[in-house]
């Protein structure tokens, strides 16, 4: 049965096309959040776009994947309003390798009018057995925090907000040798993501008995992303990016 090829590990769906390759499948989805009239967040549609699309590729990107597919899915119109959030993400995907009109599909609502945005995007990536990234942390990995949790209505997010984890340092972070295990911040916040992290490493989260960053804030769409490396070297990478990086704790047997 093909259910049988698939699992899932922390938010990602994987399933295993053959003995050395795995299909990733990451989503999200943002309701309330734009320029209609009913939206609780006020933003652009140009944010929506790339916040909407910065989870999943995120996500997928972190685990060690190469993202082929991004679906959008939008509960309002095409003309004005769509048509900005599509063209935003296909401009931010374009910096991790999307280019081809044919990585590119979705859908709109045409038949009903609607006054709040709804969004919901999926990222598809294709990643080999031996190249997946989750449950590598080491027992003494230094956990840092790359950017600050931030999420709306608290705060007002913008998308040159320098607090805000880049797509490019990502990447970064990823095409690193010192760096291990790579997890990207959610709704749950910090303190959650570390423990998901150490646990699929088979370890136990040690945290700072007064980190710099707030453990329980949620990172709305990612606006962080946590990393384990050896001491020394998250020392190095503070000094190598422009965004914020604070020491959590340390994973532990």
């Amino acid at each position: 049965m093909l259910a049988a090829r698939l699992r899932r590990v922390r938010d990602l769906t994987l399933f295993e096309i053959n003995d050395d390759e795995y299909l990733v499948v990451a989503c999200d989805s943002d309701g309330g959040i734009g320029a209609k009239a009913g939206d609780v967040v006020q933003v652009t549609a140009r944010e929506v776009g790339i916040f909407a699309l910065r989870v999943p590729l995120f996500e997928v990107l972190a685990c060690g994947a190469m993202p082929f597919l991004v679906v959008d899915c939008l509960s309002m119109e095409m003309e004005q309003y769509g048509e900005v959030i599509i063209a935003a993400i296909r401009e931010y995907a374009a910096q991790a390798g999307l280019t081809d009109d044919v990585q590119f599909t979705g859908s709109t609502e045409e038949n009903v009018p609607t006054i709040q945005t709804g969004i919901g995007v999926s990222v598809l990536g294709v990643v080999k057995r031996d190249g997946l990234r989750m449950g590598t942390a080491r027992a003494g990995d230094t956990v840092a925090c790359a950017g600050v949790p931030k999420s709306g209505p608290k705060y007002q997010l913008g998308t040159d907000d320098p607090a805000l984890l880049s797509l490019p340092e990502l990447m970064y972070l990823r095409a690193s040798t010192r760096v291990n295990d790579i997890l990207p911040v959610g709704s749950r916040g910090v303190r959650y993501e570390a423990m998901q992290l150490a646990a699929s490493a088979g370890l136990r989260f040690e945290a700072l008995t007064q980190p710099e960053v707030d453990m329980h804030q949620s990172a709305g769409p990612s606006t962080c992303a946590l990393f384990t490396a050896a001491a020394v070297d998250v020392e190095a990478l503070r000094d190598e990016l422009s965004t914020p990086v604070f020491v959590i704790g340390r994973v532990i047997q």
